[in-house]
């Protein structure tokens, strides 16, 4: 009966976070943190960024309600055949455009979580725009793959 109500639960938030929220201009869609073993050392967070005004908008910073020793902006490009992963000052997102945050590209890392959470938990974001704005945000844990191309 737990396990129902834990799954009706998650069922019912991943519904409401496949809808966007808007603030400032930026439009975010489908946000999501994927799955981990028990003893990660970092979480990642993806989603989709649209950019609905004139000027260029950027996440300058994140915050998050999960217990982590910091939160960091990162990308995954390939140098010399290799994957790499660095992080960044920022994450752009162009005038009238849009920035993918997905496994092997930009994406958004919680480094040391005090404890992971499981699939279909909740972990809730503040994203720090470059405008002074900020935007709260609930991303639903569920599995995904490690990359993608780009």
């Amino acid at each position: 009966m737990k396990t129902k109500l834990m799954r009706a639960t998650g069922a019912i938030l991943f519904m409401l976070t496949t809808f966007s929220v808007t603030a400032g201009g930026l439009q975010v869609t489908d946000p999501w943190v994927r799955t981990a073993p028990p003893n990660a050392p970092a979480l990642a967070a993806f989603m989709k960024l649209e950019n609905h005004t004139g000027t260029e908008l950027s996440i300058v910073d994140a915050r998050t309600s999960l217990a982590v020793d910091h939160v960091e902006l990162h990308r995954t490009t390939m140098v010399d055949g290799i994957m790499k992963m660095t992080p960044q000052t920022a994450i752009p997102v162009a005038a009238h455009s849009a920035t993918l945050l997905k496994p092997g590209s930009w994406h958004i890392m919680l480094i040391s979580p005090q404890k992971v959470p499981l699939a279909g938990e909740s972990v809730e974001l503040t994203l720090i725009l470059s405008d002074g704005s900020e935007q709260k945000v609930v991303a639903i844990v569920r599995q995904g793959k490690m990359m993608m191309n780009n």
